[in-house]
């Protein structure tokens, strides 16, 4: 809506703007409701969109995804989805972890051609932009939100869950 889909050749303060409108349309009391609150603390961190500061995600590279099933009852018969990312930071200085909890629906699509990159680089690449809308209420009554991820080497991930729970961990200092 706001992030994803601009052109290659945006310039900066173009990218500013929209990052700008996108916080707005967050800001407004009727989708603020819409979020749980670690979602939107998430989507709303300044440093979120600011690639100088290495809490931002853009530029980290994938380094795990998990996808489990948490479940409980006598059989274990009651199920549910929970996906975990660990991503290291832009500037190998630390890792980002992102858990959705409450998985509704998910998608990761990774692109068979990677266009120019050579052929044996298989990874994501880059995280490039993502953005976080609300997808509605669940049957149950929470928030769901959708997160959209856009990778350099043309992947995409779409992840609907009831909240984002983000966390970064420096890198222990040397001395």
């Amino acid at each position: 809506m706001y992030l994803l889909r601009w052109p290659d050749d945006l310039r900066f303060p173009e990218q500013r703007k929209r990052i700008e409108e996108y916080h707005r349309y967050l800001e407004t009391p009727r989708v603020r409701r819409q979020f749980p609150e670690r979602a939107l603390e998430f989507a709303l961190a300044p440093w979120h969109y600011d690639p100088q500061d290495h809490r931002c995600p853009h530029d980290a590279w994938v380094e795990s995804v998990t996808i489990s099933e948490p479940s409980s009852g006598e059989r274990h018969q009651v199920r549910s989805l929970e996906i975990r990312i660990e991503l290291l930071g832009p500037y190998h200085d630390g890792r980002i972890r992102i858990a959705y909890p409450g998985v509704r629906r998910y998608s990761l699509f990774q692109p068979l051609d990677h266009g120019p990159h050579h052929p044996k680089l298989r990874g994501h690449g880059d995280w490039v932009v993502d953005q976080i809308t609300s997808a509605g209420r669940g049957s149950n009554g929470p928030p769901i939100v959708l997160h959209e991820i856009v990778f350099s080497n043309d992947a995409v991930w779409t992840i609907e869950s009831e909240d984002i729970v983000y966390e970064w961990i420096p890198n222990e200092a040397k001395g």
